[in-house]
């Protein structure tokens, strides 16, 4: 009988934001959040021991929406085998892409900027296959055997798979690698991958600028389209993260680009987080640059707040951010906003 766990978080915070455009506020609201220190959600994991050094294993997990009492699948989903060869996965699953972003930011690519420069506005929120590199549908994973210390390498294929939106017809693969080197308090990981359209709809959500909702999640909007992938094109995307712990606090940086056709969108993020006891303060910024038919908008943004433990699995918070996108007319959009809450794990 296989071994299987039950496992997943619950978040749940108050949030306030406020938008103004062209200097002038333009909405202000209070909310509710279950997305400020990492979605909610529930899970199911576990594996078999085969014999002969031979291991499956499989993991099913879901979304909770708790202001509403909701569920989405749209998570990972997978089933895999492990042994002396490495391990391989398939199914829908986080790509190597975003598990480099995300080691290098210290809000786990939560919260309103963290959200902008990592979930959204290189990686989509939309989109299916090969043109969400966030969680990928289709997706085959393989990571080799440990042959140097430290180092750990990985590589993806994910299938052109069925768009019903689009009529069933193809959208995009992905052919893509990682490499990774952590030793000590160093840690470094490099990923590309090369996603082929396969039609016009292929590779629109990426790039989109972003507008931080009073929730804490982001819209985006066709104010910056930095990917359309025409069919048969090619779209690059390449990341690049870092991380030092000096002990008394662990500075990161990543960058990353999303390009096809010389349009595209750019973006970096540097971060530090400070323990202070059962208390951590964090901070990050960011800029990006989106390159379009209409020219170029730019975006900086920067978050700031505290984690403190109240247990090994229950943290209470306060994160904190601002964002502003210019457009080439020199149109100015800015959003803050905050949120306090309380994250537990099980």
């Amino acid at each position: 009988m296989a071994d299987a766990t039950i496992y997943g978080n619950i978040d749940q915070a108050i949030t306030k934001s406020s938008t103004s455009v062209a200097g002038k506020q333009t909405s202000t609201s209070t909310d509710m959040s279950s997305y400020q220190m990492g979605s909610s959600q529930i899970g199911f994991k576990g594996e078999e021991d085969l014999g002969s050094g031979l291991k499956a294993s499989f993991l099913h997990e879901m979304g909770v929406i708790t202001e509403q009492n909701g569920s989405v699948f749209t998570r990972q989903a997978y089933v895999g085998l492990s042994g002396g060869f490495g391990a391989v996965r398939a199914g829908k699953q986080y790509s190597n892409a975003f598990g480099n972003l995300i080691s290098a930011d210290p809000f786990g690519a939560t919260g309103g900027t963290g959200a902008l420069y990592v979930g959204n506005l290189l990686l989509g929120n939309e989109g299916n296959s090969g043109d969400n590199p966030l969680r990928q549908d289709y997706a085959i994973q393989y990571d080799l055997p440990t042959l140097v210390p430290g180092v750990k390498i990985g590589l993806t294929k994910v299938l052109a798979g069925a768009n019903s939106a689009n009529g069933g017809s193809k959208t995009a693969d992905d052919t893509g690698f990682a490499i990774q080197y952590a030793s000590g308090p160093l840690n470094v990981g490099y990923t590309s991958d090369s996603i082929k359209a396969q039609s016009i709809a292929g590779i629109k959500s990426a790039g989109q600028s972003s507008v931080l909702n009073a929730n804490g999640t982001i819209t985006t909007t066709a104010a910056v389209q930095g990917v359309d992938a025409a069919a048969n094109s090619t779209t690059k995307l390449t990341t690049f993260a870092a991380g030092y712990d000096l002990g008394m606090a662990k500075i990161t940086y990543h960058d990353g680009k999303i390009m096809n056709n010389g349009r595209g969108v750019k973006s970096n993020m540097t971060g530090i987080a400070v323990p202070m006891g059962a208390a951590t303060l964090m901070y990050t910024s960011g800029t990006g640059k989106a390159n379009t038919a209409g020219g170029d908008t730019k975006l900086k943004g920067s978050q700031y707040g505290a984690n403190y433990a109240l247990s090994k699995r229950t943290v209470a918070y306060f994160h904190a951010n601002n964002s502003t996108s210019t457009t080439a007319a020199n149109v100015a959009t800015k959003v803050n906003g905050y949120g306090l809450g309380i994250h537990h794990s099980f």
